[in-house]
């Protein structure tokens, strides 16, 4: 059995659950129990998730509740996870990824990420290529098939 961790902006959450949602189904096809853990975005108010992290800040109640799941993400789940899974859909990453993306490098972790592109900045229109994060990657995988694949 193996655990996995997903990372990924709240921008991306729907995304996300359907390649979570494929990933299990791909699972339980092939008879592979997978621990899989994923973000705490349930409580977050959907519209504040295509805002740039600045933005989201000014909700009173995203700004009290962030850091508290920011903290349960990386101690919960980064830190027991065996793979991490960088899900920067459009080769985006934000700030909190990131520091996600380096907790998991320093802990020794697997790291896989959806796409090639480690962009950072205002998504979607202000965006660089940032090269630290880029090096912390090993490998790139674009679909739950092949995500499983390597996680058996």
């Amino acid at each position: 059995m193996k655990s996995i961790v997903f990372c990924t902006s709240q921008r991306f959450r729907f995304d996300l659950e359907d390649f979570v949602n494929n990933l299990r189904h791909e699972a339980e096809g092939r008879g592979v129990h997978l621990t899989i853990f994923t973000p705490n975005f349930e409580d977050d108010d959907p519209t504040l998730a295509s805002l740039h992290e600045k933005d989201r800040l000014k909700d009173a109640l995203y700004r009290t509740s962030v850091a508290g799941k920011v903290y349960d993400h990386l101690f919960r789940k980064v830190v027991v996870a065996d793979v991490c899974f960088i899900f920067n859909k459009d080769g985006y990453i934000g700030a909190n990824t990131t520091g996600e993306l380096f907790a998991a490098a320093a802990l020794g972790k697997t790291i896989y990420a959806l796409n090639e592109k480690v962009l950072m900045g205002v998504y979607p229109h202000d965006l660089y290529e940032e090269p630290a994060p880029h090096k912390l990657i090993h490998e790139v995988v674009s679909t739950p098939k092949d995500l499983l694949r390597r996680l058996s």
